[in-house]
């Protein structure tokens, strides 16, 4: 039998057995092993062909774990476990279905946490001073990207030269200080863009307003700890009983206070959850108004499919839905403005695969987020009436896409236009909902929900500004 016909382990078997010197196969030392073995059977592994690449989701993950650690500290591990951990959800009753389509939820233990929310506020006989919250904020720095300093490598030494002694002789080569590839340079990139430096501009933050809750709103949830699952809501006529959704986002609406007779402008409202929020508590044919926006025309469909699988025709019709740019300015009739702007969606991002943000082409796409929120929130403003609220609302971690917006937004207009605004303190909301969501207490401009295992809501982040001038 020929040698050459042998398969690898045969031909090892073949040398033990004509008592051959196998020792060094043995040995730890892999690079003689290597070398031991005849050419045709020597294997030795390609990173680029075999070396496992990361999903999407561990992308993701690995970049939280960079910037959301140093900035949440001992809670981090806690939001963690929860975002990869399946969320909860809220059930909130349609006023405009069947009485008989809520059955299927009694049968549950659930809680209503507008009702007792609506209950504590109406205990409450003690107003917060004025004093304790109005006040004037100087912005800080946020920032969150230590640990990506560390592990950013330079591939070039640095040379030492007086730039100003051939500053003005185009002759002479000045060296490069400088190399960086194109993966340090999107580091580099994102690093700047999740950290914002102070200006010598103050923040006027207002005294809280009252929490008023609209009766209207009813949200059902699953007791602490509970992870049960809703039923698949029934259609009675066309419409559903409720709506199921993260009971973080129906805060938003809860901090825009929208009254009957409300002008308001919803800048992008797909897919729709906090578009039917605020129907329930608008009365389109007493004054009322709403204008429904978004730039995506399949995501308009999908709102158009929530409203008409919930709202009777009628009222359908007098909501006005438009696919315009949310970057452009509409006319500012609107007393009310709610501008959920579009975000990493930290939970989104680490269960789906498909259409991630985090994917290597699209890494352009997410290191602009921010600028576009900026201007999205302008936008916002700018269609608002004086006197107005705007509520600014994500569902991200991220402090620079959060309080960092909300400050870069105060800085451009106090530089560049003559309109004034001001943060409304949200204390109150937090007081009443606490029995419901953790809250971050370290937020400087608006409320941060975060995840936990008990009630596994959020992540939700909501501000409220006021247009003064």
């Amino acid at each position: 039998m020929s040698i050459r016909n042998l398969s690898f382990s045969k031909y090892i078997r073949f040398r033990s057995i004509l008592d051959l010197d196998l020792s060094i196969a043995y040995s730890s030392d892999c690079t003689s092993y290597y070398w031991c073995i005849p050419r045709r059977y020597r294997y030795k592994p390609k990173w680029a062909f075999h070396q496992k690449k990361d999903t999407n989701q561990q992308l993701a993950l690995g970049n939280f774990d960079a910037f959301y650690k140093p900035h949440y500290g001992n809670d981090w591990p806690s939001i963690r476990i929860s975002l990869l951990s399946l969320p909860k959800y809220c059930a909130v009753i349609n006023k405009y279905g069947k009485e008989s389509q809520t059955k299927l939820l009694k049968k549950f233990s659930l809680i209503n946490f507008t009702e007792n929310a609506r209950l504590l506020n109406e205990m409450k006989t003690q107003e917060m001073p004025d004093s304790k919250y109005a006040r004037n904020l100087a912005p800080e720095p946020l920032t969150n990207s230590e640990p990506v300093t560390e592990n950013l490598t330079l591939e070039s030494e640095v040379v030492d030269y007086d730039e100003s002694v051939h500053k003005d002789n185009l002759n002479i080569f000045v060296p490069t200080q400088q190399v960086y590839t194109e993966k340090e340079q999107m580091l580099k990139e994102e690093m700047k863009l999740n950290s914002f430096q102070a200006s010598d501009i103050g923040i006027k933050v207002l005294a809280p307003e009252a929490v008023n809750i609209s009766a209207d709103i009813e949200a059902l949830i699953f007791p602490s700890g509970n992870i049960s699952l809703f039923p698949h809501p029934k259609s009675k006529f066309g419409m559903y009983g409720f709506y199921l959704m993260d009971a973080a986002s129906v805060l938003p609406v809860v901090a825009l206070d929208i009254q009957p007779t409300d002008h308001v402008l919803d800048l992008c409202a797909a897919p729709g959850g906090k578009t039917f929020v605020m129907l329930q508590s608008l009365d389109l044919f007493h004054g009322g108004k709403l204008l429904c926006n978004d730039s995506s025309q399949s995501r308009i469909n999908r709102l158009k499919d929530v409203l008409r699988s919930h709202f009777p025709p009628d009222i359908v019709d007098q909501v006005t839905v438009t696919n315009f740019d949310g970057l452009q300015t509409f006319t500012p009739v609107y007393n009310k403005v709610l501008v959920d702007v579009p975000c990493n969606g930290d939970r989104y991002v680490l269960t789906e695969e498909d259409n991630n943000l985090f994917q290597i082409s699209r890494t352009h796409e997410r290191l602009k987020l921010m600028k576009t929120q900026k201007q999205l929130l302008i936008s916002a403003i700018k269609s608002c009436a004086v006197g107005g609220n705007i509520v600014y609302s994500t569902c991200t971690l991220s402090p620079a896409q959060n309080d960092g917006v909300i400050q870069a937004v105060m800085e451009e207009l106090w530089q560049m236009s003559h309109i004034e605004v001001a943060v409304v303190d949200l204390t109150p909301m937090t007081e009443l909902f606490q029995e419901t969501f953790k809250f971050h207490d370290k937020t400087r401009y608006g409320k941060q929900v975060l995840p936990n295992l008990l009630n596994n809501f959020g992540p939700t982040y909501f501000a409220k500004l006021k247009r003064i001038k």
